[in-house]
C-alpha cells in the first residue's frame, strides 16, 4: 500500500497542473479571439467610413456636374432661374432666386419648407408676388454694392418685413445672399436660407451669372440689372499686381516664370502701388470695357477652378501628392484652357492668362512644379 500513495499525490499535482493549464490556455484564447475580433471590427469600421466618405464625394461630385450641365444648357433666363432653384435643393432647405431691377429685387422662383407650405395651403408657383425695395433691405444692399456673398440674420432691416414672413424665419435666423454678377453688375440674388451649405451654392451661383452673361451676349435685348456701378478700388488692387504683364515683350523668355511672379506679387502685395508703369495706371489705362472684359475673365477662372476642386477633388489628391496636376486633371484643364482662349485670349490683346495664375494658387499653392512636367504653361 506504501507506493500508491506518492503516485496517487502526483497524480492530483499533475491534474491540478493540467487543470491550470487549460484555464490559463482558455483565457488566453479568449483574450486573443478578442483582440482580433476588436481588431476586425476597428478594420472593417474604418473602411467603412472610408469607403462612405469616397462615395459621399463621388455622389457630390457627380450632382455638381450635373447641376452645372443644366445651367449651362438653360437657354433662357426664365430657364436659369428654374434650374437654380431646383439645383439647390440639396443645399439649402428653402431658396428666392430674385432678379434685379434698378433698385428693386423682384423674387422669380421660389421654393419653400413644406411644413410652411403645407400650413399656408398654397404650392410654391402659387405663391404672391414679391418686391423688396433694396434700400430698405440692408443685406440686399450690401450684396448689391460689394458683389460678394453675403451672410446676415433674418430680420426686417436686414431682409424686408415681406420676405421674413412669406419664409417663415425663425427669430435671428442666418440667411445667406449670393449676388448673380453679369459684367460688373447685380443682375440677381440667389437668396438661401436653412441648414445651407454654402460652397456649393456659391459655384452654382457663379456658373448662373456666366450663363446670364452668355444669354445677355446673344440676345439683342438686354435684361434688366442694375446701375452702373464703377469698378471698385478693390478689384482694382486684384488686378494691378499682374499689370506688370503687360509691359513685358510680346514674347517673353520664361511666360511661365512671369506669370508665376505676378501670381506672387499678387499673394503677398496688400497695397496697390500708386505709380509707375508697373502700378496703378497700368489698370486705368485699359478702356473701360476692357477692365470689364479682365474681371469677367478672373471670374470666369475663379469658377472652372473651383468646379476642379469639389468635382475632382481625389483626382487633385493624387495629382498633388505625385506631382502631376495636369497629367491628373488634363481633360478638364484642357477644356477650361480652350475654353478661356475662345472667350478671352483671342478676344482682348491685353488679356492675362487668369486661368493660369488661378491654377497656380488654388490647385499648385503657387509651387508650379506641381503642376507636372507636361504642363504647357500659360496661354499668350
Amino acid at each position: 500500500m506504501t507506493p500508491a500513495a506518492p503516485t496517487a499525490s502526483w497524480r492530483k499535482v499533475c491534474e491540478e497542473y493540467f487543470t491550470r493549464l487549460v484555464e490559463d490556455l482558455e483565457q488566453n484564447v479568449d483574450s486573443e479571439v478578442e483582440s482580433r475580433v476588436s481588431t476586425a471590427i476597428e478594420a472593417a469600421l474604418r473602411g467603412a467610413v472610408t469607403d462612405a466618405v469616397a462615395e459621399s464625394r463621388r455622389s457630390l461630385a457627380e450632382e455638381l456636374n450635373q447641376s452645372i450641365r443644366r445651367l449651362r444648357r438653360s437657354s433662357s433666363a426664365d430657364e436659369l432661374y428654374t434650374v437654380l432653384l431646383d439645383v439647390s435643393i440639396p443645399f439649402s432647405e428653402q431658396a428666392v432666386v430674385f432678379s434685379i431691377d434698378g433698385r428693386v429685387a423682384r423674387a422669380e422662383r421660389m421654393r419653400r419648407p413644406a411644413a410652411v407650405e403645407a400650413g399656408e395651403g398654397k404650392a410654391g408657383q402659387n405663391l404672391p408676388a414679391l418686391e423688396i425695395a433694396i434700400d430698405g433691405a440692408a443685406a440686399f444692399t450690401t450684396a448689391l454694392d460689394t458683389r460678394d456673398p453675403v451672410i446676415a440674420m433674418s430680420a426686417p432691416a436686414e431682409l424686408s418685413g415681406p420676405l421674413v414672413e412669406l419664409c417663415g424665419h425663425k427669430v435671428e435666423e442666418k440667411v445667406y445672399l449670393f449676388p448673380l454678377v453679369v459684367r460688373e453688375k447685380v443682375a440677381g440674388v440667389l437668396f438661401a436660407a436653412g441648414s445651407v451649405h454654402s460652397p456649393p451654392l456659391e459655384l452654382l451661383s457663379e456658373v448662373t451669372a456666366l450663363q446670364l452673361e452668355n444669354l445677355t451676349a446673344s440676345s439683342a435685348t438686354e435684361p434688366a440689372i442694375a446701375d452702373a456701378q464703377p469698378v471698385a478700388p478693390a478689384e482694382q488692387e486684384r488686378f494691378v499686381s499682374v499689370s506688370s504683364i503687360w509691359q513685358q515683350p510680346e514674347t517673353p523668355s520664361d511666360p511661365v516664370a512671369v506669370l508665376a511672379a505676378a501670381a506672387s506679387a499678387a499673394a503677398e502685395s496688400g497695397s496697390v502701388p500708386s505709380d509707375g508703369p508697373q502700378g496703378l495706371s497700368g489698370w486705368r489705362n485699359l478702356s473701360r470695357d476692357e477692365q470689364h472684359k479682365h474681371l469677367a475673365a478672373q471670374r470666369f477662372a475663379r469658377v472652372q477652378v473651383a468646379e476642379m476642386r469639389l468635382t475632382q477633388a481625389e483626382a487633385l489628391r493624387s495629382g498633388r501628392d505625385g506631382k502631376n496636376i495636369y497629367g491628373a486633371l488634363k481633360q478638364p484643364i484642357d477644356t477650361a484652357r480652350e475654353n478661356f482662349r475662345e472667350r478671352f485670349m483671342v478676344a482682348s490683346p491685353t488679356m492675362v492668362d487668369y486661368l493660369h495664375l488661378e491654377m497656380m494658387r488654388s490647385l499648385a499653392n503657387d509651387d508650379l512644379s506641381l503642376l507636372g512636367p507636361n504642363y504647357p504653361g500659360p496661354l499668350h
